[in-house]
């Protein structure tokens, strides 16, 4: 068993992600969109003794607008002695729709997944640096355009079809940006930790029809939700009907300014 990750061994259950190109918006709002080139998808745990090194990878990167780092809090190492306050049953229903797409029966933290194609040990940071950069040369990385402007406060959102795309489902993931926990118990107790863009809420957007994808999405809304900011993900399907690869993805930050 590699020493820098937990597994947990189980069942596995089914689901997907999303993409878009970016601008900065104008004076009359302070958020900022932009298209990254690569996902990182961490899935971490405050109760995991292996996970820091990760996570601080991740804030490391947390606001570089090549790669965005996305943080999937779990909540299956609770037992351990904490309680992971950012964590969501949903966060591991989604790590194992993965495993089922890599054709694998384990789930660990911490893992990292790169652009929905590929896993790793969250810690290896060079690692996942050379597979990202591997994929936007070989053109496996966020190949479709999502266009973004803004109309009346509104993001207007827009993807061309494409048969390779028909596929494609759009999600927002809504993220805070960062936070510092004090874990009094478990494996890391007695730590100060410091997580970046901690995934919060995901929805379904929209799915790719044979016009394309359009719609409009008024920034109030985006802001009243609560979150400092948000991502557009456009993921395909695997042939089990669970996330495929990244395909387009477009970031939206400081909401609460907007």
């Amino acid at each position: 068993m590699d020493k820098n990750r937990r597994i947990l061994t189980g069942t596995i259950m089914l689901a997907p992600i999303i993409a878009v190109s970016g601008m900065t918006l104008g004076s009359a709002q302070a958020a900022e969109i932009y298209s990254p080139k690569a996902i990182l998808e961490v899935f971490t745990s405050q109760g995991c003794s292996s996970c820091p090194p990760a996570d601080e990878f991740v804030t490391s990167i947390y606001r570089n607008k090549d790669i965005l780092a996305l943080a999937w809090h779990v909540d299956y190492w609770d037992y351990l002695g904490w309680k992971d306050t950012f964590a969501k049953p949903e966060h591991a229903v989604r790590q194992r729709r993965y495993s089922k797409s890599f054709e694998e029966n384990q789930i660990y933290t911490p893992q990292a997944i790169m652009n929905g194609r590929s896993h790793t040990v969250g810690s290896r940071s060079n690692k996942i640096k050379a597979v990202l950069k591997d994929y936007e040369q070989n053109l496996q990385g966020l190949t479709v355009p999502i266009n973004v402007s803004v109309i009346d406060d509104a993001l207007d959102i827009q993807i061309a079809y494409g048969s390779d795309i028909s596929k494609a489902t759009l999600w927002m993931v809504y993220f805070t940006d960062q936070e510092v926990v004090k874990v009094e118990k478990g494996e890391n107790r007695g730590k100060d930790l410091t997580y970046s863009n901690i995934v919060r809420d995901i929805e379904l957007i929209g799915m790719m029809e044979p016009d394309g994808l359009k719609m409009m999405l008024p920034l109030k809304d985006l802001s009243q939700k609560g979150y400092d900011s948000c991502a557009l993900l456009l993921q395909q399907t695997s042939k089990f009907g669970t996330p495929g690869p990244i395909i387009g993805a477009t970031v939206i930050r400081d909401l609460k300014k907007s």
